[in-house]
């Protein structure tokens, strides 16, 4: 019993360390990430954005929209920068996505993601989000395979999660986009 109770308290020491380097460790690295994720979105931004001038953050509904961005030229708004958040494989996916007042994606690009190496993970790639591109408005937002033509089609086969996730986030922010200028 004594032998137990010994080995029991080494454990809970153990532990107590463990506990104690991880929260050290977490407190000296956690500024660094949350500047890396800041310039990370920002240089995102930079690329997505190609014209106009990017207003204050505004919180989103907290459905699939996290935050949006409203983007002015001549005083007017004429696009939305949004963080669109929706379910891929690996679980969640941050996609940063501008459109027009009207609905229409004029760029996207995949911020976070834990999607399977070779397959899911192509939704990183710039390319990808291609398709995507000048959907929403008149032509609807490819949310199915049989959407997409044959070439596009091909490269989401394996990652048919990953596209949904991904399709639908934008198809959210296309909808949400509509409502913010006005429309529907």
């Amino acid at each position: 019993m004594k032998n137990i109770i010994i080995i029991a308290v080494k454990l809970a020491v153990i532990c107590l360390v463990a506990a104690f380097v991880l929260g050290f460790v977490n407190g000296i690295t956690a500024p660094q990430i949350a500047a890396s994720k800041a310039q990370a979105e920002l240089d995102a931004l930079s690329v997505i954005n190609k014209a106009g001038t990017i207003g204050e953050k505004v919180e989103g509904d907290g459905a699939g929209v996290n935050y949006y961005y409203p983007v002015t030229d001549g005083g007017k708004v004429t696009n939305y920068i949004m963080s669109l958040k929706s379910m891929g494989y690996g679980g969640d996916l941050i996609i940063l996505g501008n459109f027009k007042t009207n609905g229409e994606i004029i760029d996207a690009k995949l911020m976070e993601d834990a999607e399977t190496p070779g397959l899911g993970k192509k939704a990183e790639n710039a390319e990808y989000m291609n398709k995507f591109k000048g959907t929403g408005a008149d032509k609807p937002v490819p949310v199915k395979k049989t959407m997409l033509e044959s070439a596009d089609a091909d490269a989401v086969t394996g990652a048919t999660i990953t596209f949904t996730g991904v399709s639908k986030a934008l198809e959210y922010g296309s909808e949400f986009a509509k409502k913010l200028g006005g429309q529907k």
